[in-house]
């Protein structure tokens, strides 16, 4: 089972993220797998300011790749303007991101999951479905208590990592149509089941 992330460590890799480092250099160090890290980092300021903070670094990389570019382009535009210094305010772009608060639901449909043509489930001896509550999932645990009562379906690509999530009483199964759980959808929420887990993402059926 994935180890947790506590609220310390998402602090300290926030604050990394914010200040340039590489998102595998943080994966390496934290020793969680890069789809945590980014998802992490998303829950806790949000799609669009992840996107800005990526492309801010990009730009910064460009000009550390070729410092001389960016020196004759000022170079040029000073000699052929009247320089007049002035003093801008920059609003951070902090102001846009909510660090007290995070979605009440991260999981995107279904519909939208790029899941693997073959996918593999574990299943009783009886060949039922092993559902779990999302609060059995310590990655997930920073989740409103509401949605850690969600019963959730965790799918595998792999039928070797899905092997090793198994009891003694539990086997796997091979589903070779993962389009299954699209049209299976409303089977399965009359079982309750209103998630499904795949590869660190969170889908809702």
């Amino acid at each position: 089972m994935s180890k947790r992330v506590s609220d310390l460590q998402k602090e300290e890799i926030l604050n990394l993220f914010i200040n340039g480092i590489d998102l595998n250099q943080i994966s390496e160090s934290y020793e969680f797998s890069l789809a945590t890290i980014v998802r992490q980092l998303k829950n806790m300021i949000g799609v669009d300011a992840f996107k800005k903070y990526k492309l801010k670094k990009k730009n910064i990389q460009k000009v550390q790749n070729n410092p001389s570019h960016l020196e004759n382009n000022l170079n040029s535009k000073f000699d052929n303007e009247n320089f007049e210094e002035k003093f801008i305010e920059v609003i951070p772009i902090t102001d846009q991101i909510q660090f007290d608060r995070q979605k009440e639901l991260t999981s995107e449909p279904i519909k939208e999951a790029k899941l693997p043509e073959i996918v593999y489930l574990i299943v009783d001896k009886k060949i039922e479905l092993v559902p779990k509550l999302l609060k059995d999932y310590p990655e997930w645990s920073y989740m409103p208590e509401e949605d850690l009562k969600r019963v959730t379906l965790e799918i595998y690509a792999d039928q070797k990592n899905a092997k090793k999530c198994c009891s003694k009483n539990e086997k796997t199964i091979k589903i070779p149509n993962s389009k299954v759980f699209i049209i299976a959808s409303k089977l399965l929420k009359s079982k309750g089941i209103t998630r499904v887990i795949f590869n660190d993402l969170l889908f809702s059926l």
